[in-house]
């Protein structure tokens, strides 16, 4: 009777195993090469290499007119947007980028950067936009004069944190790049 009983369990499990590697339910694995990339989180800590093209920004602009002829860019003026088009309604303006105290906000770590394409969307060419330095930063140019932007032109605003002079009380560095209608 002990024979039966392993007779017939080893029958129920054998008929088990074979019904089940052969009622269509197989499964194949396939070793795909493929290299897999992810960003875990917001911040990188290592370089990047990007096979292809990249975009930045997009949806991150803001355009304003004033009847101001002089303004502080506050942290909300500029942190969200990469472009800022100004419509100057009164004629010459001046506007100063804010203090390193609030600069610092924006641009966190010593050696990161912001860029910013502004424009003068002003349609009369001789209504200039002027940018001014704010405290504690050094604002520099090709030329003295691409600090003023011309009615209907652009200027590119590259700041920097940069290391702490303590002679010139800057830790943020500007590059103005005024760009003209070459068209």
């Amino acid at each position: 009777m002990n024979k039966q009983i392993i007779a017939v369990a080893i029958a129920v499990v054998l008929s088990v195993v074979l019904s089940t590697a052969w009622n269509g339910r197989t499964t194949i694995v396939e070793k795909v090469v493929e290299d897999f990339g992810a960003f875990p989180g917001p911040e990188i800590f290592s370089n990047i290499n990007i096979h292809g093209t990249l975009t930045t920004g997009g949806g991150t602009s803001i355009a304003t007119s004033t009847t101001a002829t002089t303004y502080t860019f506050v942290q909300r003026d500029l942190a969200p947007y990469s472009m800022i088009d100004l419509t100057l309604n009164t004629g010459n303006g001046s506007f100063t980028l804010p203090a390193t105290s609030t600069m610092i906000n924006i641009i966190g770590e010593l050696g990161a950067s912001r860029k910013w394409l502004i424009h003068n969307a002003t349609t009369t060419a001789a209504t200039t936009l002027t940018l001014v330095a704010g405290a504690g930063m050094d604002l520099v140019g090709v030329t003295t004069a691409d600090d003023v932007i011309d009615g209907g032109e652009y200027t590119q605003l590259t700041c920097t944190r940069i290391p702490y002079v303590t002679a010139t009380n800057e830790n943020i560095a500007c590059i103005v790049d005024e760009l003209l209608n070459v068209d």
